[in-house]
């Protein structure tokens, strides 16, 4: 499965699409956490888990959205939205490491 990253996506869209995940029954297993007075101001992390796979999803009010999942559910995400998804150079989701370097300010869910 190719992985993909979605760049510049506009802020409606990228909190709908959070919203789209959720009713669909993909599980939210990381955010950023809602204490941190700059969540949805400033910047955003989320992380969704549906059977093996994972999309991740960050925002910051400079370059808008960005989602890193497989091209099958970036393009699942593209229809139902009816938009066109851009693959530019991601500010974010490029990094191997991201959640591992953002720990201290993310809040783990407990998987059911």
């Amino acid at each position: 499965m190719e992985i993909k990253i979605a760049t510049n996506i506009d802020t409606d869209i990228f909190y709908a699409v959070i919203k789209f995940l959720k009713e669909n029954g993909w599980e939210l297993t990381i955010e950023y956490d809602e204490n941190l007075f700059d969540k949805g101001v400033d910047f955003d992390f989320y992380r969704f888990e549906k059977n093996t796979e994972t999309v991740l999803l960050v925002w910051n009010n400079w370059f808008e959205g960005e989602i890193k999942a497989t091209k099958e559910i970036l393009n699942e995400i593209a229809k139902h939205f009816n938009c066109t998804l851009e693959y530019g150079i991601p500010e974010y989701l490029h990094e191997q490491n991201i959640i591992n370097d953002l720990k201290p300010l993310l809040k783990f869910k407990k998987k059911h």
